[in-house]
């Protein structure tokens, strides 16, 4: 709970301070860059996320790795948050300013599983279908689980929607096993 609040508060910073400089865009591309440049080199982040790395090497590092590569807002937050010892809040304050920035744009995040993979006319109807409903512009997260069978999961905040096959024949199964059996009756034919 805490780290969450800890990653909302940063996020809120650095979104508000991105957006009065106009410069949400931008900030929110760097963000991501240095996100996965740091996932993608193993010994870059054990040396980011390592507790008893120097606050002055882990600074020095930034600085080189990423000092032409992104705005001074930026650098300036990274190195904050080092300064601070926050640094393994990093994933969580992007995925948080993320959020933010969406919110602000009237964009919101559907995660979306199906059985098998969307043609793109499924992807467009189930996008205008969710717009519609939602009143926001939709950004698909599809994943495949063949688990469900068919139909489609769509997880958009803290509200789901299972449409899923396998749901319903849990359903069915739920009632079979619930319904009472009364009497059965057999007839004669002869």
């Amino acid at each position: 709970m805490l780290a969450n609040q800890l990653a909302t508060k940063y996020a809120q910073a650095i979104y508000e301070l991105a957006a009065e400089k106009k410069l949400l865009d931008q900030v929110e591309t760097e963000l991501k860059l240095v996100e996965s440049t740091i996932d993608n080199y193993s010994d870059l982040s054990t040396l980011i996320y390592h507790p008893r790395v120097l606050t002055k090497t882990k600074k020095e590092t930034i600085s080189k790795i990423f000092g032409q590569d992104v705005a001074d807002v930026v650098l300036k937050f990274l190195m904050l948050l080092v300064d601070k010892r926050r640094e393994a809040a990093l994933p969580a304050i992007i995925r948080e300013f993320v959020r933010l920035a969406n919110e602000a744009r009237n964009i919101v995040e559907a995660e979306v599983t199906v059985a098998m993979p969307l043609n793109s006319d499924q992807q467009t109807a189930l996008i205008n279908k969710l717009s519609l409903v939602t009143g926001k512009t939709i950004i698909l997260k599809t994943q495949i689980d063949k688990a469900i069978i068919g139909g489609v999961i769509v997880q958009i905040g803290d509200k789901l929607i299972d449409g899923s096959i396998a749901r319903q024949l849990q359903m069915l199964k739920n009632t079979l096993l619930n319904t009472e059996v009364t009497g059965i009756g057999v007839t004669d034919c002869i």
